[in-house]
C-alpha cells in the first residue's frame, strides 16, 4: 500500500476534487490519500511539472502522483503513468506535465493507461472528467496494489513524452538568466529555474550589488540594482533582494513586501530574469 498524491488546477475546495478523494475510496479504504497543490494555474502544465518538481523529493519510493491539468481533457492526447528513476509514479496526461521530471530525475519507463482495464465502470460515456474516472480510478488501483505498473496498459518510448517549450537557464559572460517560473501572490516571492551555485561560479557571493533585469515577451519591466543576501532579515523592510530558495535556485523578493504585485511580475515562458554582478 502507498501513498496517493493529488493535485489539478481545479481549485481549493473543489467538489471535482472530492469527487477523485471519493473514487480512490472506493478502490481501497486503506489507500491514504493526500492533497497536494490544487490551485495549479489554470490549464499550465509547466506550472504543473514545476509543482510536482517541489514536492517529489519529499514523498517515500512508491509514491503515486494523479495530476490533472489537462486542457485537451477529451481528446487523442495521451494518457500515462510514468516510472520516475527515483522509484515514484505519475498519472497525467501526457501534455508537457512531465517536462521537468524527463529533465531532471529521469523517467525509466511510461505506459499508456488500458482505459478498457483502468476506467471507472460506467464512466465511459463521460469525456470531460478523466481526472476522476480515468486518473484518480487508475492511480488508486496502482497505489492500492491492485494493479502492478505492467497492468497499467502498454509501453511506449521515453523519447516520445511530450515536453513543454520553456526558457532554459544559461550562463552568460557576465551573469546568469533563466525563467521565472513562480511569482506568488501572497509573499510575492519571485523563483526562477536557474541553479543558485551558478552565481558563485560567475563570481557573486553574498553581500554583493547584483543588477536584477526581468523581461515579459523580450520588453524590460524591471531593471534593480538589489542586494545578493542570505536571507530577508539582511535587508532592511521594505527593500528587495536576491537570494538562494528552498529548490536551491535563484529568488527575487521584497522584505515583508510584495514583488509580484509591486513590480506587476509574472511567471512562465515569457518571463526571464538575468542577474549581473555590478
Amino acid at each position: 500500500m502507498s501513498h496517493l498524491v493529488i493535485q489539478t488546477d481545479f481549485g481549493t475546495g473543489s467538489l471535482s476534487v472530492n469527487a477523485m478523494h471519493g473514487v480512490c475510496a472506493m478502490v481501497s479504504d486503506d489507500l491514504k490519500v493526500h492533497d497536494g497543490n490544487n490551485d495549479v494555474n489554470q490549464f499550465d502544465v509547466l506550472n504543473a511539472s514545476d509543482s510536482l518538481m517541489y514536492v517529489l523529493p519529499y514523498w517515500p519510493k512508491g509514491t503515486v502522483f494523479v495530476s490533472v491539468v489537462d486542457p485537451g481533457v477529451g481528446t487523442k492526447r495521451r494518457s500515462c503513468v510514468a516510472k520516475c528513476k527515483n522509484g515514484q509514479y505519475i498519472v497525467t496526461p501526457d501534455n508537457g506535465t512531465l517536462t521537468y521530471i524527463k529533465e531532471e530525475i529521469g523517467i525509466e519507463e511510461v505506459r499508456e493507461i488500458d482505459e478498457s482495464v483502468n476506467r471507472l465502470p460506467g464512466s465511459e460515456g463521460v469525456h470531460i472528467f478523466h481526472g476522476r474516472d480515468v486518473y484518480a480510478y487508475c492511480g488508486a488501483r496502482l497505489a492500492a496494489g491492485v494493479i502492478d505498473f505492467e497492468g497499467v496498459g502498454p509501453t511506449y518510448p521515453v523519447e516520445e513524452i511530450v515536453e513543454a517549450p520553456y526558457i532554459k537557464p544559461e550562463k552568460l559572460e557576465d551573469g546568469v538568466s533563466g525563467m521565472i517560473n513562480e511569482a506568488g501572490e501572497h509573499f510575492g516571492l519571485i523563483g526562477t529555474n536557474i541553479p543558485f551555485s551558478w552565481l558563485e561560479e560567475k563570481g557573486i557571493h553574498y553581500e554583493d550589488d547584483v543588477r536584477v533585469i526581468i523581461e515579459n515577451d523580450n520588453t524590460v519591466v524591471l531593471d534593480k540594482v538589489v542586494k545578493h543576501v542570505k536571507s530577508f532579515g539582511y535587508v532592511s523592510v521594505g527593500e528587495p533582494l536576491v537570494f538562494n530558495s528552498e529548490m536551491n535556485t535563484v529568488m527575487f523578493a521584497i522584505n515583508q513586501g510584495n514583488a509580484t504585485l509591486e513590480y506587476g511580475l509574472g511567471f512562465g515562458p515569457k518571463w526571464k530574469m538575468t542577474i549581473k554582478k555590478v
